[in-house]
């Protein structure tokens, strides 16, 4: 059998550890076990630990440091830890909270200092539990562990009276004073195990807590082992894993008009896909895309994946298929959220009924989000559900969240608190451009304009530039994951990388167009799509190949041809060819909302060509150079505004 889950990484370093105190210890803990997959995923668990801190006076006040709701543990900094009064948590253990606010605003009232961030939902465990330092994380081995019929007598073979089981509950005072209660009653006790949830761990000293954790996932993993009663494989094939080559040829096919419908009622989204083996094979199975329709491996994931993914049932043979599964998706989740989330949950309206993951038989996985930190979050997610049904379905079945849970916990208000889920900032989150410029330094300073307000870019040089990644990654490092990517030339290439694991050769790449294509086509592969193309490059062939992706997608776009010293007429003359091209290979109608628009300006600055890309893909305009001549103005419509014959 081979591996089920990869094993955590033990790295304490004793030598750094031991000139550490109070918060710092915490800290570095909380940096270890949130950059390791194998404990928990962004955003996921909490850390705390039991100190003494001086109040607003210098005077001597015992407080928890407990991580702030849906940090991410990889990252935390001071800030991230508000300190509260440990004291008055533990009141909370005989007595109800005072006031409206019950016990999360109560937890808020009892910080040490005013302005500090919210503490997470598990604080009140985390204070009843007399240890100075608590962890709690999601290992997919524990989750594995709780999620298979016979898990619970697994569990208890290997743990014994070192462990508590807890069945699946929303965290509150209850369950805090519950656990407590049963982890005094238990001396032994060094691990709860949350039933489709994780693990808290606790000891005296920071590095005993870690290793508890690390020894919690070791020990299940052996127990999962242990309880393997068929293959790992999920019944095998159902269907036929797609060739490579004609994999990406299938997806360059599906994905505009996909990210089209997956962005309908938002800003925009960015896609995700992942062709990886494991992927494949889970999408592929007998069993496991059935079993993920029963919910969820950990809580976490309705966040951002959602109760269930979509699954499609078979290989889709083109765009249509996977078309109506969105739709087959969309009214499920209608009627899930009709039957299921109670009046007094629904304040804050619907969240999308669109799949925010797909299962696609002989492809992969695709998640998408409002952009690719979170669609990568998303894959994150929909990958440990993935690990967890492949444990437990070799272990006799999956069992997850009812329907009615799932639909509670979404609809929690302190869920739809968690960061996760607030939307991007910036006028053009969600949005994709391709950048195309002569010169490495143009294209990425446009590209980087566009990346601060919000968008995320495909970088493209005519000729080979060597400071085309760099620029690239300057963005990334700046703006965030997979902000921009460079492309290799888009008229003198064979091959075209892109960051999301694509690195697809188009069939006719030893032509110039063809070149072109392969260009757009990796930005599609990349991000799924785009919603606008700045040409600065006088080539025209990116632009001719831009149009059909854009009348694909169905959400309309933008071709913003930029440059200075055109000859007379040769810009008209271009944006007509433009039109008749567009018009020709995809009729537009009068829905301004899916018009793909020719447009151009006369300017080779930066600023100006990024400020009118930005405001033709929908931003608020705030440039004051590019004006027509005299007091024309052509159209009324704003993607007529900026047109022809701007100088």
């Amino acid at each position: 059998m081979d591996r089920l889950f990869a094993p955590p990484a033990d790295r304490w370093d004793a030598a750094h550890a031991s000139r550490l105190t109070g918060l710092d210890e915490v800290l570095y803990r909380s940096h270890l076990v949130g950059s390791d997959p194998a404990l928990t995923k962004e955003g996921g668990g909490n850390f705390s630990a039991k100190g003494v801190a001086e109040d607003h006076r210098g005077r001597p006040v015992r407080v928890l440091r407990m991580s702030a709701w849906g940090c991410d543990g990889a990252v935390t900094t001071p800030a991230d830890f508000p300190a509260l009064r440990l004291d008055d948590l533990l009141v909370l253990k005989d007595t109800d909270p005072p006031g409206e606010g019950g016990m999360t605003g109560y937890a808020a009232d009892c910080g040490l200092r005013a302005g500090q961030r919210q503490p997470g939902i598990e604080t009140l465990t985390h204070a009843f539990i007399p240890a100075a330092h608590v962890d709690h994380c999601h290992p997919d081995a524990v989750i594995a562990l709780t999620s298979f019929p016979g898990g619970r007598v697994a569990a208890e073979e290997e743990f014994g009276e070192e462990a508590i089981w807890f069945d699946y509950r929303q965290f509150d005072l209850g369950v805090a004073r519950e656990l407590a209660g049963r982890i005094a009653a238990r001396p032994r006790c060094r691990f709860v195990l949350l039933a489709n949830h994780g693990l808290f761990t606790w000891a005296e000293t920071s590095e005993e807590c870690y290793r508890n954790s690390l020894e919690a996932v070791r020990r299940a993993t052996a127990a999962v082992g242990r309880a393997i009663g068929r293959a790992s494989d999920l019944g095998g094939p159902a269907v036929p894993s797609v060739e490579p080559e004609a994999a990406a040829d299938l997806l360059a096919e599906i994905l505009p008009p996909l990210r089209g419908a997956l962005s309908s009622g938002t800003p925009g989204v960015v896609l995700h896909v992942d062709r990886g083996p494991a992927a494949v094979a889970f999408a592929s199975s007998a069993r496991g895309p059935g079993w993920t329709q029963a919910g969820p491996s950990c809580p976490d994931h309705l966040v951002t994946v959602g109760y269930r993914p979509l699954v499609l049932d078979g290989t889709p043979r083109d765009a249509r298929d996977v078309l109506a599964g969105v739709e087959r998706h969309r009214a499920w989740y209608r009627g899930h959220y009709d039957r299921y989330v109670p009046p007094a949950a629904r304040g804050a309206g619907m969240r999308s009924d669109a799949p925010r993951a797909i299962l696609l038989p002989g492809l992969g996985a695709l998640t998408c989000g409002p952009d690719a930190a979170k669609a990568r979050l998303c894959a994150d997610h929909l990958t440990q559900t993935m690990t967890v049904v492949r444990a437990a379905d070799a272990a006799g079945g999956y069992v997850s969240l009812s329907e009615a849970q799932g639909a509670a916990d979404e609809y929690w208000p302190l869920m739809r608190l968690k960061p996760q889920l607030r939307a991007p900032e910036g006028a053009l989150a969600g949005k994709v451009f391709v950048v195309a410029a002569d010169a490495a330094a143009r294209a990425g300073e446009v590209g980087a304009a566009l990346a601060e307000a919000g968008a995320h870019v495909a970088l493209a040089t005519t000729h080979p530039d060597p400071h085309l990644a760099h620029e690239a990654n300057a963005i990334v490092r700046r703006y965030g994951e997979r902000r921009a990517v460079a492309l290799t030339p888009a008229e003198n290439s064979h091959t075209i990388p892109a960051g999301n694991g694509h690195t697809p050769d188009a069939p006719d790449s030893a032509t110039p167009d063809g070149r072109a294509r392969a260009a757009v086509r990796a930005v599609v592969l990349e991000y799924g799509g785009f919603d606008a193309l700045v040409d600065m490059t006088r080539a025209g062939g990116l632009a001719r190949a831009a149009l059909p992706v854009l009348a694909r997608q169905g959400m309309g776009g933008t071709i913003l041809l930029a440059h200075d010293g055109w000859p007379p007429g040769a810009l008209e003359a271009e944006v007509r060819a433009l039109e008749n091209t567009r018009d020709t290979t995809a009729p537009q109608t009068d829905d301004p909302e899916t018009t793909v628009a020719v447009n151009a300006v006369t300017s080779a600055d930066p600023a100006a060509v990024a400020g009118a890309a930005a405001y033709l893909a929908g931003a608020p305009w705030t440039g004051s150079i590019l004006r027509p001549p005299g007091r024309r103005r052509i159209g009324h419509d704003r993607n007529d505004i900026l047109t022809r014959s701007f100088r």
